[in-house]
């Protein structure tokens, strides 16, 4: 596995956490919450992408935590969805 997939790989998964908890966690400013959650969205695609491109290269543990890593952006971004966007949006 190159050392620079591994590296887009912790970036891109901090960004996505970053803007997880700014969007569902946060009330600092108003209106925040749902640019994050936009923004969210948009990163986690980024996440998505570096991580199932990684996947069929690793091997063993690390081909394990890059599934987890497959499979967590879509779900967070269900979340932000839910709890973020479409109570903004409905309002």
């Amino acid at each position: 596995m190159k050392t620079n997939s591994k590296k887009w790989r912790v970036i891109s998964g901090i960004a996505g956490l970053t803007f997880f908890i700014i969007a569902n966690f946060t009330n600092i400013f108003a209106g925040l919450n749902v640019l994050a959650g936009c923004l969210q969205i948009v990163v986690n695609v980024f996440v998505f992408t570096c991580w199932a491109k990684a996947y069929p290269r690793c091997r063993g543990f690390e081909r394990f935590v890059t599934f987890i890593g497959v499979i967590v952006p879509p779900i967070m971004a269900g979340i932000t969805i839910w709890r973020v966007l479409l109570p903004a949006v409905l309002n």
